[in-house]
């Protein structure tokens, strides 16, 4: 599978930001030269951002390289006009740190510990607080004197900066400890972190500005990261190619198996998002009692109705088995109700398929039913859970999963060798090898039933046109919530509806495609 050649914006883990750092110190900057250069850029930021001069700054300094980066801030700050403060959690430990201290000059220290109401009235006292206690590689719980000092922190009127990430939040998947640093501006230094996007710990990092140490574009790129987020237009870069000569051949074929006796709006709204999406034909099968119903409201699809059981759940037909082994893109799952026909239907789909393969709804739900349908479901599928199907699926606890978001989705993509689509605010999508896009479009007006069938038509209607599966949900994932906020823009997120957005996707890639600049997407 290709790796991905957009101009998005990499999310680097605690590992490859290190090995930046190494290929920088290797190309002549040292170590110390970085945490002076960090010192220096976050002293520019919060002059920028805050006008931090003449201004009582309180710099809260752990004991390693991130509270070096906050000694090296105390000096910037004075020359700079500011009246700044250290705050010691501990003794510098750190070589490059113990370097910064001996260079603070007259800059006032203060250390823990310290009585709660001393402590307080002198963070009371402050315009601004800048957490450098813990970097990236922090992860566990927050020490109980720590998140004393934060609760102190959050009482008081100043605003609030962290170095890098706020303490607390890790940096490779955004999972939070209890008392995380609330900060109303983050910066960055070097490059963005996965936990910067991914909730619960993007919560906590307010406004994001990236800063240099010292590193170059370059140098970026020869470190590397497998994961990255991106907005509408440059994930519209994945878009399929449209050739001017094609006919509906060129463009491939979706096979959409869902509906249910009751659940006729899933089978439609998964098929126009497949529709919108710009396959060259669409073939819905589904409950034949539903035939009228998706008849009337879905004239361009070719239609087959499959027989029902006693519970409304479709029955396994062969006569289907063509149009299996003929699509170059299959949908499985939405409105079809689990339980054991279900199962049997799968289970035949899955000897005969060939073609990418996106589970969803029901069709998760009948996997975590039929565990051992894991064994069968082979290369090139996508599963699509919100957390409590996933739950099911993976027999983890919904509230494990929601904290851990990232490392969730990863886990369960290499022990199957499913591609994860972990729904949500701020969906993960998760392919085996390590590839992981945080999408960062959408809004709660997504949260309504119908929004995820109106997902997978468009992830299936992408693929059938030859994008890979991993690229295709990266697309769906971010202009389906793209095509959310541009509704939200014109009737508030309370009337978003999902046949809304089915409607507005052709408008939003139309959008796309010109040379103009999506106000707020």
């Amino acid at each position: 599978m290709p790796t991905t050649t957009l101009a998005t914006t990499p999310l680097f883990t605690a590992a490859e930001t290190r090995r930046l750092e190494q290929i920088v110190n290797q190309g002549g900057l040292s170590y110390l030269q970085m945490m002076e250069n960090a010192g220096r850029a976050c002293c520019e930021t919060l002059q920028a951002e805050w006008g931090a001069a003449g201004k009582r700054v309180g710099v809260l300094c752990g004991k390693g390289g991130n509270g070096g980066d906050g000694l090296a801030l105390v000096r910037h700050l004075q020359t700079r006009g500011a009246l700044p403060f250290a705050l010691l959690t501990e003794e510098p430990t750190h070589r490059d740190a113990e370097e910064m201290y001996r260079r603070l000059g007259n800059a006032p220290v203060y250390r823990l510990p310290m009585e709660q109401e001393e402590l307080e009235r002198l963070l009371d006292d402050c315009d601004i607080i800048v957490d450098a206690v813990y970097g990236i590689g922090m992860r566990g719980e927050l020490p109980e004197n720590i998140r004393l000092l934060f609760e102190a922190a959050a009482k008081g009127p100043a605003q609030k900066a962290a170095v890098d990430i706020p303490s607390g939040v890790w940096g490779d998947d955004g999972g939070a400890a209890e008392g995380a640093f609330q900060a109303d501006l983050t910066i960055a230094l070097g490059c963005y972190k996965i936990g910067h996007f991914s909730l619960p710990g993007a919560g906590y990092c307010g406004k994001i500005v990236l800063r240099s140490f010292g590193e170059q574009e370059e140098d970026r790129q020869t470190a590397g990261a497998l994961a990255f987020t991106g907005d509408a237009r440059q994930c519209a870069a994945l878009l399929p190619p449209r050739d001017p000569a094609g006919n509906k051949g060129t463009f491939g074929n979706v096979l959409n198996i869902a509906g249910s006796r009751g659940m006729s709006g899933a089978a439609i709204l998964s098929t126009r998002g497949a529709l919108r999406a710009g396959p060259g034909l669409v073939r819905l099968a589904t409950a034949q009692s539903l035939l009228p119903i998706v008849g009337g409201a879905l004239p361009e699809p070719v239609l087959m109705g499959l027989e029902e059981n006693e519970q409304g759940q479709l029955c396994w037909q062969d006569k289907l088995a063509p149009w299996v082994e003929k699509a170059s893109a299959i949908a499985f799952g939405c409105g079809l109700r689990a339980g054991a026909q279900g199962g049997q239907t799968l289970e035949r789909l899955l000897s005969l398929r060939r073609a990418p393969l996106v589970l969803d709804a029901d069709g998760v739900n009948i996997l975590a039913q039929w565990p051992e349908l894991l064994d069968k479901i082979g290369s090139n599928c996508l599963v699509t859970p919100h957390p409590l199907e996933f739950s099911w699926l993976a027999g983890r606890p919904v509230a494990e999963i929601q904290a851990n978001r990232v490392e969730a989705a990863r886990r369960f993509a290499e022990k199957t060798g499913m591609i994860v689509l972990l729904k949500g605010s701020r969906t993960v999508v998760a392919e085996p090898g390590g590839r992981l896009f945080v999408n960062c479009t959408g809004n709660s007006g997504l949260a309504k039933g119908g929004a995820g069938d109106v997902l997978t038509g468009m992830i299936a209607g992408f693929a059938a046109q030859g994008t890979p599966l991993f690229e295709a949900a990266v697309l769906g994932c971010c202009l389906h919530g793209a095509c959310a906020d541009l509704l939200a823009l014109e009737r508030s997120v309370y009337g978003v509806l999902p046949s809304d957005l089915v409607e507005v996707l052709p408008i939003l890639m139309k959008r796309l495609e010109a040379p103009l600049e999506l106000a707020q997407i």
